[in-house]
């Protein structure tokens, strides 16, 4: 490893690194750097202030007026030029802060540039994984159905051969009764397995992070001339506070739809 590599890998710390000391000091710097720099700056702000205090309250005289006047327009021409510094020294560091700005941003747009086929595919196995669920559900209730409408037969069969006098008759009867039991007990567990197949699918990753589906409500004007005039008092906001706040699902001249949109949540 050459020297020059070595000095590149001191001087980028990782992502979540501690540069508070490092801040510290360049703000501390920064701050000398003012005060040296803008020492006469400073003592005339000084200077003025005091004077603004030795300003007799009230002016009596002309000779008072002419000077205070002269004064303020001191204090003025002070407060512009200490503008101009400000804006020279602002400048420095607000095209620092655009370079940093373009160095995160222009990474940041990339990746997420990069993520929303991968959102996409996702969402699409989230999509089928819920059809699927969705089948399995109705295939458990139809199962339940039948075995419910089996121990109702068995039931029937069971009261028909309980009025028997027949041994075999009565032995059989209470096999029916037992058989009937099972059937509904079946069919209750069917329901309850069912009802767990119509939770919304929520993808589990391996270390914690969650995938998951949300809704919102949202709305596309069709006629503006048939929305109700109390909706457009202000402009399209109080629409939208009325479909997404107040849930009215209903405006003239409106197309109000529901959409929904994959969530990653990761571990905290």
């Amino acid at each position: 490893m050459d020297q020059r590599t070595v000095s590149l890998e001191d001087a980028t710390p990782g992502i979540g690194h501690n540069q508070g000391s490092a801040t510290a000091n360049t703000t501390a710097g920064l701050k000398h750097h003012l005060v040296s720099t803008y020492r006469d700056l400073i003592t005339r702000f000084t200077d003025l202030e005091h004077g603004c205090a030795r300003v007799p309250d009230p002016i009596y005289t002309e000779e008072e007026a002419r000077l205070i006047t002269d004064f303020i327009a001191q204090c003025q021409t002070h407060l512009r030029q200490a503008e101009a510094a400000h804006k020279i020294e602002k400048a420095i560091y607000f095209q620092g802060g655009r370079a940093v700005d373009g160095f995160f941003k222009r990474r940041c747009e990339s990746l997420n540039e990069a993520l929303t086929p991968v959102f996409s595919r996702l969402k699409a196995y989230r999509d089928r994984s819920q059809v699927e669920r969705a089948a399995r559900h109705r295939s458990l209730m139809e199962a339940a159905e039948h075995e419910a409408a089996r121990a109702a037969e068995y039931r029937a069969d069971a009261e028909r051969l309980a009025n028997s006098r027949s041994r075999e008759d009565q032995q059989r009867a209470a096999q029916l009764r037992v058989l009937a039991e099972a059937s509904v007990e079946s069919a209750e567990a069917m329901i309850g397995e069912a009802a767990a197949w119509l939770e919304p699918v929520r993808i589990q990753g391996d270390y914690g992070a969650t995938a998951y589906v949300t809704h919102s409500w949202n709305f596309d004007i069709v006629d503006l001339n048939e929305v109700p005039r109390c909706y457009l008092i202000l402009n399209t906001d109080k629409v939208r506070t009325a479909v997404i706040k107040e849930g009215i699902r209903e405006i003239p001249g409106l197309n109000i739809f529901q959409t929904e949109s994959l969530r990653v949540r990761g571990v905290a």
